[in-house]
């Protein structure tokens, strides 16, 4: 099972533009975000092969995940998105880049 946890605050928006580069602005909140990446990887082929999760960093206990923590403590913009317990996105949520990440980890 391949681990995909995402470390935002589950009512704001990104407060700046994704790692990706794509350039977008921030329009959806980080949870919804999120619920867009979880539906995306449900129908995806990975789907069996995934477990999401998304932590609220003022709400749920971070203790565990020490990577997410020290980049939030360190001023990386939020979401974060770790794939196995590494960090590979900050800032945004890019279904497509998360997807490509994890094929690599499974293939």
């Amino acid at each position: 099972m391949i681990d995909i946890e995402v470390f935002g605050i589950r009512d704001e928006a990104q407060a700046s533009k994704c790692s990706c580069g794509c350039g977008s602005s921030p329009v959806k909140t980080m949870g919804e975000m999120y619920e867009e990446l979880e539906s995306f990887l449900a129908q995806s082929d990975v789907s069996a092969e995934v477990k999401v999760q998304f932590f609220d960093v003022l709400d749920d206990d971070l203790n565990s995940h020490d990577t997410a923590h020290k980049m939030f403590k360190n001023g990386f913009a939020l979401p974060l998105v770790a794939i196995k317990g590494v960090v590979r996105f900050s800032g945004g949520i890019n279904n497509t880049m998360v997807y490509d990440e994890v094929k690599k980890v499974v293939e």
